[in-house]
């Protein structure tokens, strides 16, 4: 018996560093960011985040193309909301690129997800993505 416990214990230690090195969720304030996709594109939907009224779209330049981060949030109990800072990317070769997406009434909803767009130059490996002091590893989701 106890050595099934030490290795149920064992897997899930395994399970928990395998996770924490994958770096595709965090928490930060007592907001849970957790990244589900990451998408190449022509064109992006510029929406506030969490989604709302805002639907500007754009479409990439020659030799541009979006790379469009798909972050899933989750507030949890204590979050005070306050002003947010736009994400960063940061590129394989170590370039970083901003976003035009903006923080709107984060907490006003329990759960929701957005989808970030950002101008790169074509055939751009993303490495992460920083959102307000957290680091979320993208490379392995990347199409």
């Amino acid at each position: 018996m106890t050595r099934t416990v030490t290795v149920g214990a064992l897997v899930v230690g395994i399970a928990a560093a395998l996770a924490a090195q994958a770096g595709k969720s965090a928490t930060v304030k007592n907001l849970q960011m957790t990244v589900t996709a990451v998408e190449r594109a022509e064109k992006a939907s510029l929406r506030d985040c969490p989604p709302g009224t805002n639907t500007v779209n754009a479409m990439a330049r020659t030799g541009e193309q979006y790379s469009n981060v798909t972050v899933a949030f989750k507030v949890l109990p204590g979050f005070s909301p306050a002003p947010m800072k736009r994400p960063l990317v940061t590129a394989a070769d170590g370039k970083t690129y901003n976003t035009s997406v903006q923080f709107v009434d984060v907490g006003s909803v329990p759960e929701f997800s957005c989808t970030f767009a950002f101008r790169v130059p074509e055939g751009t490996k993303l490495k992460n993505i920083q959102i307000e002091g957290a680091t979320l590893d993208v490379s392995g989701l990347e199409k």
